[in-house]
Formats: structure tokens, sequence, C-alpha cells
């Protein structure tokens, strides 16, 4: 049932004409083809696409050079806080271990302790 109501949905949805000149029309046509959509998908991505990074074609190409140079220092940003975090809970302590490891340790007793051998005369000796 779901699907029919999905069908009914986009059968349901409007179309309207707009005119353009032949060559945009050939060039756009071409454009969806490559990328395997419809038109309206094809037309709505590029829409979203704009809105999203707010980049305007009619304004001067510095202004939304501008724009895109924030957007990716924003994200930079947020990638160095990453990467800041990898390095304060990841890889700080396993250095630290690591260095542990390998460190000399400083004991006081020695590793290996000597034994005295019981002679077989003495009496605590018993069979």
């Amino acid at each position: 049932m779901i699907i029919l109501i999905l069908n009914f949905k986009a059968m349901s949805s409007k179309f309207s004409r707009i005119n353009f000149h032949t060559e945009t029309v050939e060039r756009f046509k071409k454009y969806a083809i490559a990328n395997d959509a419809t038109y309206t998908e094809t037309l709505e991505t590029i829409l979203e696409f704009l809105e999203k990074y707010s980049i305007n074609p009619f304004v001067p190409f510095d202004d939304s050079v501008y724009s895109l140079h924030v957007l990716i220092d924003k994200r930079m940003d947020a990638v160095e806080a990453i990467l800041s975090r990898m390095d304060t809970e990841q890889l700080k302590p396993s250095r630290e271990l690591l260095e542990r490891l390998f460190q000399p340790q400083k004991n006081d007793k020695p590793l290996l302790v000597e034994r005295k051998i019981l002679e077989k005369n003495s009496g605590s000796f018993k069979d």
C-alpha cells in the first residue's frame, strides 16, 4: 500500500513550462542524461546545491569565493578539533604506555634472588 501512495503522490505532482533558448535546453538535457537523472531531479539538485552553499551566480565571483572560503575554514576548524581530541584522548595515553614499557625500571629488589643450598648434613633437612 505504501508503494501505491508514493506512486499516487508522484503522479499527482503538477508540471509547468518555462521557455528557454534551444541551446540551453540541449546543454541541460545532456547534463541530466550524463548524471542519470530526470530533468526535474537535476534542476532540484542544482537549486538545492546553490542554496545550501549560498552561491549566487549573479553576485560577482569574489563574494561567492569569500563565502566558500568561510565555509572551508569552518570545516577545517572542525577537522582540527577532531584531530586535537584524538591526540589528547588516544595518542598521548598510548605514547605514555609505550614510554613506560621501554623505560628501564628502577627496582631496589634484585631480579635474581640467591638461594642458599641447604646442606644434607644439617638437621633441618627432612626426607
